[in-house]
């Protein structure tokens, strides 16, 4: 339910370009200023297009020989590992992201075209087979998430191919609410990033 203007994605965006990497932000379909509709738009297949579409929008303007990097949180982790086939990221950074649909306890204030689409198996997925081609991946999870179990994290970094590294926030719930932990998730993540490239590229 989150969009490009989330605090967290605009913290994190100013802590890469502080450190010298671009980050593009944008809104999935029905979500934030893009069209369409949140109830029926709200698929991970659309989501893993919208991705796509988004990258491939960077290469339109700067080349497609531009190394691109992908972070998404809970449902946008899962889209970000689907996406990364197709994408070739030079690293990918995961925040509490479910590898199956039948993992996510979906909030109490949820909108109730939400529950009604996830237990109608809308939003019904399974990731695991597509972990073995990750790799470079950095996976970030709350001991305490009460939406996303946190043995999806260890699920994820068991299965994935090195380099990988793991990362849980002891007692942090689903959305980092704590300052403190929030810092530590954007120090690593955007550490993350610039290592995987300085390895890759330089």
């Amino acid at each position: 339910m989150a969009d490009k203007s989330s605090p967290k994605q605009v913290a994190l965006a100013k802590r890469c370009t502080d450190a010298g990497l671009a980050y593009f932000r944008f809104d999935h379909r029905g979500c934030g200023e893009s069209g369409g509709s949140f109830e029926k738009d709200t698929t991970l297949e659309n989501r893993v297009m919208d991705l796509v579409a988004a990258v491939g929008t960077i290469h339109g303007i700067l080349g497609k020989s531009l190394p691109v990097g992908l972070f998404g949180s809970s449902l946008g982790g899962t889209v970000c590992l689907m996406a990364s086939s197709e994408i070739a990221p030079f690293a990918v950074v995961t925040l509490a992201a479910p590898v199956r649909s039948g993992f996510i306890r979906i909030p109490e204030d949820s909108p109730e075209s939400l529950t009604q689409e996830t237990l109608g198996n809308k939003l019904s997925f399974d990731i695991a087979a597509t972990m073995e081609s990750i790799d470079h991946i950095l996976v970030i999870h709350g001991s305490d998430d009460e939406t996303v179990a946190v043995e999806n994290a260890s699920w994820i970094y068991r299965h994935a191919r090195d380099p990988k590294a793991l990362l849980i926030l002891k007692n942090a719930d689903h959305r980092i609410s704590d300052k403190g932990d929030q810092k530590r998730f954007m120090e690593n993540a955007t550490k993350w990033f610039s290592d995987c490239y300085s390895s890759r590229f330089e």
